[in-house]
């Protein structure tokens, strides 16, 4: 609280009807508590701040361990399909030839 703001409570203490002692000692513990709650505050703002911290870096911890259990299993299914895929090309191959060879059996 500003020396200003002091005074200017002092002074409508004092129009209340307190002696200028105990208006001064009113005035000093309202500042006290003032600054008190704000350290309080301030205090309570630091331990929000910390604990969300804690949770947003757990949370990226779990979002990022899934994402590599889902890249492992994307990498799975994706070697799968590639290996069905190399077995009808395979298959694709061996049927064109055989055509092939029928064909220049038929055809001497």
């Amino acid at each position: 609280m500003s020396i200003t703001e002091e005074l200017n409570n002092i002074k409508t203490l004092e129009s209340a009807g307190f002696d200028h002692k105990q208006a001064e000692a009113l005035t000093s513990i309202i500042e006290k508590a003032q600054v008190s709650g704000r350290e309080d505050l301030k205090e309570f703002i630091r331990n929000e701040n910390n604990t969300l911290r804690n949770e947003i870096r757990s949370e990226i911890s779990n979002l990022r361990n899934e994402f590599k259990q889902d890249i492992k299993d994307l990498e799975v299914r994706m070697a799968y399909a590639q290996r069905d895929l190399l077995i009808k090309i395979f298959g694709i191959v061996v049927g064109t030839v055989g055509v092939a060879v029928t064909i220049l059996k038929l055809f001497p």
